[in-house]
């Protein structure tokens, strides 16, 4: 019966506009003020759009959307994809997060098994992205952080299967063994209480709202000192296999000559890592997912010194705005493109211009 009620439902609400709820919880959009960071070039670059459009947004003040949490409210979670069909009013478009106009549509039509949940308010804390750390810190584990203000204690999260370190940073979030129900892909769960919010759709995985970014403090205080407290750190990219520099082993030797220590975020744990984002003076590191953890940083002053080597064919923005929101003090570089690779960006490689990278840090 819950799988024939869930189709009718997603039958009826194609075509709605987008989803609106007696929201119990609503954050007004809130403006992130201008700032000042660095933005330098290697002279191996030449100018481009991108480049420009680095520059230009850079400094530039942006605004926030609007935190919404919905009722609690009858509804059917997709495993894998935690795309949310609501009885109310069908399918959440936010919740078709990274699919394509109709894409998703058949995914509640292959549905396996069909679970249920007892009468418990049930937050969905997953998206399509959840499997990558940017997306599953900022995004799922943000949730639960905004979404305790107020559920309080007595709710559960929707999340795929976890792994150690996933696992790690819910229960560092509050949500221990017991709250945690896990969705397989080849599942959906038919849900009495369930909520979900606009804070794991796309919207804010570029654009990160203060009150999103200050719910990390509470995770930030929990792991011990760090033994990289008021140290240089290089935050190596070597065990990556996208967007791969080419001499990193030629930086890394470069830096540590001059007092910093290398290190690969994906040989720490989470605690670890939270606590060398908050605990180091100066970092150092190529665009990539372990600068999530600046959401652990210190605000402003107290915070690390951060640069960011970026490549000048794939400028991302992500992690240049949450230092925006924490007010830390950035420089980004932009360095220069080897070979384009396949599709032109994660599957490049790039060289960092170590002369350029020494000059800028022996200013800060």
């Amino acid at each position: 019966m819950r799988r024939h009620v869930a189709i009718m439902l997603y039958g009826e609400g194609l075509g709605l506009p987008p989803a609106i709820f007696d929201e119990p919880l609503r954050i007004a959009a809130a403006v992130v003020p201008r700032w000042d960071p660095e933005i330098l070039c290697s002279e191996r670059v030449a100018p481009s759009e991108l480049l420009e459009i680095l520059r230009y947004r850079a400094p530039s003040k942006y605004t926030a959307p609007e935190i919404r949490f919905s009722a609690p409210q009858p509804l059917f979670v997709r495993g894998g994809s935690f795309t949310v069909l609501a009885e109310r009013v069908g399918v959440i478009p936010e919740s078709t997060y990274l699919f394509g106009d109709y894409a998703w549509k058949d995914l509640f039509s292959s549905v396996a098994v069909v679970e249920t949940a007892p009468d418990r308010a049930l937050l969905v804390a997953a998206n399509a992205a959840w499997n990558n750390y940017y997306h599953w810190l900022l995004q799922c584990v943000g949730a639960v952080l905004v979404g305790q203000a107020h559920l309080g204690r007595d709710f559960a999260v929707v999340v795929p299967p976890l792994g150690p370190a996933w696992r790690e940073t819910l229960r560092l979030a509050g949500i221990d063994d017991t709250r945690v129900r896990e969705l397989p892909a080849t599942a959906a769960l038919a849900a009495d209480r369930g909520v979900y919010s606009n804070l794991s759709s796309g919207a804010f995985a570029f654009l990160p709202h203060p009150a999103l970014v200050a719910a990390f403090d509470m995770m930030a205080g929990r792991p011990p000192r760090s033994r990289y407290a008021g140290r240089k750190v290089f935050v190596s990219r070597a065990d990556a296999h996208k967007r791969q520099m080419v001499n990193e082993p030629a930086l890394a030797e470069a830096l540590e000559a001059t007092g910093f220590e290398t290190v690969q975020c994906g040989a720490l744990s989470p605690s670890e890592q939270i606590a060398l984002f908050r605990d180091a003076a100066l970092v150092v590191a190529p665009h990539g997912a372990a600068l999530t953890n600046l959401l652990f940083a210190r605000p402003g002053s107290d915070g690390p010194i951060v640069v960011e080597l970026h490549q000048e064919n794939y400028i991302h923005q992500a992690y240049l705005k949450l230092c925006q929101v924490k007010r830390l003090r950035y420089a980004g570089l932009v360095n220069p493109i080897v070979d384009p690779g396949a599709d032109g960006r994660h599957d490049s490689t790039w060289e960092a211009d170590i002369p350029a990278i020494l000059g800028l840090l022996s200013r800060l």
